[in-house]
């Protein structure tokens, strides 16, 4: 459910002045981060086909939305078509222009961290803790250094995957006074931000929102709440929240284009015409996640089932 909610937090911020949506893609990759590093600890097959695993999770449905979008011009970019191509091979993608769907960002950086989670579990397994902890820093240091210069990599977000990737290495379960401590902290913080102007951009679009600055105060709000995800992780979950978790994914890719599309038709200013577009979105995530990403998953798993141990 945590995965729907954060979905739905981007495509606020998009409707509205909130700006909630880098804070939401944080918790993404801290989620990812446990659940990759989980997923390869018990990983039968070759670390190739742990690659092209996720590629075949990732890649396919974004494909779809990709071209649909072009060809729809829901992009104002997507009339070239070398932005077509520059946006289907995906990585590198933050670093450059050709973004068709307006998040295709976040999905590089995510790719960066797949290729980069063995040599994390190799570092994890064989540097001491003070050193492990060096690295993880002067890593981030060099990605603020690159994120200052433009080019955002996976350095600057990585205090994000890692902290996931250590949920799971520690088998971390927060006490209740973990989670509510989490919860004030972050709620003390969100409330700063209403009150002080400097820290004002962090919740509201008053500034340029992708700031170095930004980015980083981003960070420390998605930091505090980590025990609350760490315990959140740790929850049962229906069927009906396993299948809005598997929702956030279409519905992250599609809403920017849809609220595009209708813009060129009607004004989504309005309550009402948010509102239009809220359902809108709905509607096209709901059936392309049934009537695409579904059978894709399905596929997928049927292939990784006949994969044998190496």
């Amino acid at each position: 459910m945590l995965r729907f909610i954060l979905a739905a937090m981007v495509v606020v911020s998009h409707l509205t002045s909130l700006n909630i949506g880098r804070p939401a893609v944080l918790l993404f990759f801290m989620l990812s981060g446990y659940w990759v590093s989980r997923l390869l600890a018990g990983w039968q097959a070759s670390v190739p086909a742990f690659y092209v695993s996720r590629t075949l999770r990732v890649w396919p449905l974004y494909a779809v939305v990709t071209v649909l979008a072009w060809l729809l011009h829901a992009h104002a970019e997507a009339v070239r078509p070398e932005s077509l191509w520059s946006a289907l091979t995906l990585l590198g993608l933050a670093a450059r222009a050709g973004d068709v769907i307006g998040v295709s960002w976040s999905l590089d950086i995510e790719l960066q961290f797949y290729l980069a989670i063995p040599l994390i579990t190799l570092a994890a397994q064989r540097l001491q803790p003070l050193a492990l902890l060096a690295l993880a820093m002067a890593a981030f240091g060099l990605g603020i250094a690159l994120f200052a210069a433009h080019v955002p990599t996976l350095l600057f977000y990585l205090l994000a995957f890692l902290a996931g990737f250590a949920f799971h290495r520690l088998r971390w379960q927060p006490s209740a006074g973990q989670v509510r401590a989490s919860l004030l902290a972050a709620a003390a913080f969100t409330a700063a931000m209403t009150m002080v102007p400097a820290l004002g951009g962090l919740l509201f679009k008053v500034q340029f929102t992708d700031s170095l600055a930004q980015n980083l105060g981003h960070m420390a709000w998605i930091l505090l709440l980590a025990p609350f995800v760490a315990w959140n992780i740790n929850q049962p979950s229906d069927r009906l929240y396993r299948w809005l978790g598997d929702l956030s994914y279409p519905l992250y890719l599609v809403h920017l284009p849809v609220v595009r599309l209708l813009a060129e038709f009607m004004p989504v200013t309005g309550a009402g015409g948010k509102l239009v577009a809220v359902v809108a979105v709905l509607v096209v995530s709901i059936a392309l996640f049934m009537g695409v990403d579904r059978p894709l998953e399905a596929r997928r798993q049927r292939l990784w089932r006949r994969t044998k141990p190496a």
